[in-house]
């Protein structure tokens, strides 16, 4: 077998695809926006064709070369740091928006799209899709896809995943399978559950553990002709759970296309940055702040019935709050861009967790604990609501030339102790492997697709605790 240099070296004499591995353009290679340790990659290639990533797998395979698949690197799980070395897929080149298809609701497109250029695209058109990670425009479709990414349409859609309707990938042999409807080659993309079992399903959220995606198949929706945001103040988390709650049930989401809650440290920030002279003493200790977007007289409607749900929970109007922050998050682009390149920038460690609504006070008392068992960082708690369920974010700041392993330990923890209280991995890549590889039949079962997709174990070596080079 030919050594590494000639491995590499081969990638490097490949038709439509850019290789390099100069040690200071590899640098910015070594790691996503998490706070997980960095990886050491011996080469980038940048495929500009789907036959271009055909060969570059094929050849890994062979010489048993670690690959890493790469979007925007704006995810905060860790999955794309090279921990064993190899090669990272940088699927950047391969942007281009395949079809748009306004007959079936259907926007095709390579890996390699940003969402900010996606919406630009399907704007024309009055079109939008149903997920914009918060993480957007810089976002990747791909790494979207492959990481279950949330943020705007989460109320209505749930995940990323629910809005794909058919996958292309390259599995680890360099096979190339179209899955839902299009894997009949006379029918194209239009239904993903068909055929047999849901194998779209195998690789969202899989980190390119099982195959690189090359194409993805999204569905199409209206842009909503008008929007409003609106926040309510509540004394503590049990009431913004019952409120939450009850409005999942009634399934008033059809509105909806964000919502978060916000806990006091938050609020007193925005609240004193915005009005200095505003007392803080008799703010609420919890805020949801919604973003209706849909025909005027549905949200209006809609935010009547929410308004009355969150009085009857103990909530209120905290028109300050939208005023302050929640609103120009929603509407002011350049303010949103700079809040979204502010937590890719800076050091921050985010642990993203799936939570069942009845379980969020439970999830503030894990960051409660947190902050007492690690109060050298400033430890905060973000959610998202979702049709059902909420997706909990932990996120703590860290002085990374003096903190950064004592601030992967406290993340550990964390997500040790959110496992135990009923949370489950969300975003896994490496920063949850432990706990996924601790759950038993589940953890199984991952092995055995991975060993039959990915024999050689080239594919995200270590992202979800699978499987290692061979």
């Amino acid at each position: 077998m030919a050594d590494r240099h000639e491995q590499l070296a081969s990638l490097a004499g490949l038709d439509d695809a850019a290789f390099f591995d100069d040690p200071v353009d590899l640098i910015t290679y070594r790691r996503d926006t998490s706070s997980y340790a960095p990886g050491k990659p011996e080469g980038v290639v940048r495929p500009r064709s789907p036959e271009a990533v055909v060969e570059i797998i094929k050849r890994a395979n062979r010489d048993k070369l670690p690959v890493y698949t790469r979007g925007g690197a704006s995810m905060y799980a860790g999955g794309v740091n090279p921990e064993h070395g190899g090669i990272v897929l940088d699927m950047g080149g391969l942007n281009r928006i395949l079809d748009i298809d306004l007959d079936r609701g259907i926007v095709l497109c390579e890996p390699g799209v940003r969402f900010g250029a996606l919406l630009s695209a399907l704007k024309p058109h009055g079109q939008t899709v149903g997920l914009v990670p918060s993480t957007a425009p810089t976002a990747t479709v791909g790494g979207a896809a492959s990481a279950h990414a949330l943020g705007t349409g989460s109320p209505q859609f749930q995940s990323f995943g629910d809005e794909v309707a058919g996958l292309e990938v390259v599995l680890a042999n360099g096979e190339r399978v179209q899955t839902g409807s299009a894997a009949s080659s006379h029918a194209g993309y239009f239904q993903r559950y068909c055929i047999g079992p849901d194998v779209t399903g195998l690789f969202l959220g899989a980190d390119g553990t099982l195959g690189v995606v090359i194409a993805v198949a999204l569905w199409l929706h209206p842009l909503p002709p008008d929007r409003e945001t609106v926040c309510y103040g509540f004394p503590d988390a049990g009431s913004v759970q019952e409120c939450i709650m009850e409005i999942q049930r009634r399934e008033l989401v059809n509105n909806i296309w964000y919502a978060g809650a916000y806990e006091a440290p938050t609020i007193q920030t925005r609240i004193s940055q915005a009005f200095p002279d505003k007392p803080l003493d008799d703010l609420p200790s919890f805020a949801l702040a919604v973003d209706y977007r849909g025909e005027a007289h549905h949200i209006e409607e809609d935010e009547s019935r929410i308004a009355e749900i969150a009085e009857r929970c103990g909530g209120a109007h905290f028109p300050d709050f939208n005023e302050a922050y929640f609103n120009k998050l929603r509407n002011e682009e350049i303010y949103w861009y700079s809040f979204a390149g502010f937590f890719a920038i800076s050091r921050c460690a985010i642990l993203m967790s799936s939570v069942p609504t009845d379980k969020l006070t439970a999830f503030m008392d894990v960051i409660g604990q947190q902050r007492k068992n690690f109060p050298q960082y400033p430890l905060g708690a973000a959610i998202v609501m979702c049709r059902r369920g909420l997706h909990g974010g932990a996120l703590a700041f860290y002085d990374e030339a003096s903190q950064w392993q004592d601030a992967n330990e406290a993340i550990s923890e964390c997500a040790r102790a959110l496992v135990a209280a009923g949370c489950v991995p969300y975003k896994s890549g490496k920063v949850w492997a432990e706990q996924v590889a601790s759950f038993g039949p589940y953890s199984s079962l991952l092995k055995q697709l991975k060993k039959e997709l990915d024999p050689n174990g080239i594919l995200s070596p270590g992202d979800l605790g699978l499987a290692t080079p061979n």
